[in-house]
């Protein structure tokens, strides 16, 4: 067993993020960047990954997408052994069910970053299942309906649901991808007779608007969390929101604390909330149970949930952390606002500190490499097509 670090010795600890394949993972590197000490290893199923040129990245390492999860977990108690890693912690919903259905092949279990078990990330993970444990424990949430290709609606459906509804798939996608809302009965029963191809969670659409809760939890209690609202919206209207305002919700953490107490939670996670005009509730939408794209967000904001992680899983106290009430605009929100007014750039200090624009100037490797590739593949297109 390691001995646990004390708050006198320096905060030198490596850390290997094991699924570095994930989109996410640059928005954890942003929060690390600012934490000196910080040794990164990654292990990526991509070979040629923008983040492999990150200045904060100590080394990467590829290995082939062909590993099945016996070679996987040898893989990560090789690079265990060899780089002397402190702390082992997936970032990804693919990768943190992997690790915790073969935790029992790890040969340093105790280097894990805290997380939920199987059941109570698959609970969270499936939005049915989630629906139905909120339901259960008296939590709310829409309400909610199954859909299962192939199978036909019970006649009850129809004179229970309340249009309009929106339907999501029931697992992954993220960024709003999948969600459809129907006004109606016709285009909904066409919808999932022509093309809904996997099951399906059916809800009422709640008038309102998305509210989100970031947190960090062991054993069901929350020892550090922000409250986001959007204040500016993304490509469409079911995509993440590119500009936040930080704020304090007390009414909608109650709601939060409840579902993760019930589940006994360990770890971070990302829930989207509504808030419900018709009731003037808030209703549980979903729960991420992995890290999130504006995590780098909440680091500006004064709570560091991958660090905060890492001190919680090297056994050192700190003291609950306080959030910034503040406005922050991620990449795509930098340059909207930008564009609708050329004269926000004179405001170098909220730039500096509340843009997802810090992390790029400083680490302008990665940004660079996506640019030119994105270029390379769209110029290789066109040619094809001549």
């Amino acid at each position: 067993m390691r001995s646990k670090k004390s708050k006198s010795e320096p905060f030198n600890t490596s850390v290997l993020i094991p699924d570095g394949e994930s989109h996410l993972l640059i928005y954890v590197i942003n929060c690390f960047s600012q934490i000196p000490g910080i040794s990164l290893y990654v292990m990526s199923s991509l070979k040629h990954n923008a983040v492999r040129f990150s200045r904060h990245v100590s080394k990467f390492i590829y290995y082939p997408t062909t590993q099945n999860d016996t070679k996987w977990i040898q893989t990560i108690n090789a690079e265990v052994k060899k780089n002397k890693i402190d702390v082992v912690m997936p970032i990804f919903e693919i990768g943190i069910r992997r690790i915790i259905k073969n935790k029992k092949f790890l040969k340093h279990k105790e280097r894990l970053v805290t997380l939920p078990d199987l059941e109570t990330f698959t609970t969270a993970i499936n939005k049915w299942q989630l629906a139905a444990y909120c339901k259960e424990y008296n939590i709310n949430i829409p309400e909610s309906f199954l859909y299962v290709p192939g199978q036909q609606l019970p006649d009850t459906f129809f004179t229970s649901i309340i249009f309009p509804v929106i339907v999501k798939p029931l697992e992954g996608f993220g960024g709003g991808i999948g969600i459809e809302v129907f006004n109606n009965q016709h285009d909904l029963s066409k919808y999932l007779t022509e093309k809904a191809d996997r099951h399906t969670i059916i809800q009422n659409f709640i008038k309102g608007y998305d509210i989100d809760c970031s947190i960090l939890a062991v054993n069901g209690k929350i020892i550090a969390y922000t409250i986001q609202k959007g204040y500016l919206q993304g490509d469409s209207p079911y995509a993440p929101q590119v500009g936040l305002e930080f704020t304090d919700n007390p009414e909608l953490l109650e709601v939060v604390k409840k579902l993760i107490h019930s589940l006994q939670w360990n770890g971070v996670a990302h829930l989207d909330l509504r808030y419900d005009e018709e009731d003037n509730t808030y209703k549980v939408i979903e729960l991420n149970p992995r890290f999130w794209g504006s995590v780098d967000a909440s680091c500006l904001m004064g709570i560091n949930f991958p660090h905060l992680l890492i001190l919680q899983t090297l056994g050192l106290e700190f003291s609950k952390p306080e959030f910034k009430h503040e406005k922050y605009l991620n990449l795509k929100g930098f340059v909207k606002t930008i564009k609708k007014d050329f004269f926000f750039l004179r405001k170098r200090k909220f730039i500096m500190n509340n843009t997802q624009f810090r992390f790029v100037v400083y680490d302008l490797a990665p940004t660079i490499y996506k640019y030119l590739d994105r270029t390379k593949n769209l110029l290789l297109k066109r040619f094809k097509k001549k």
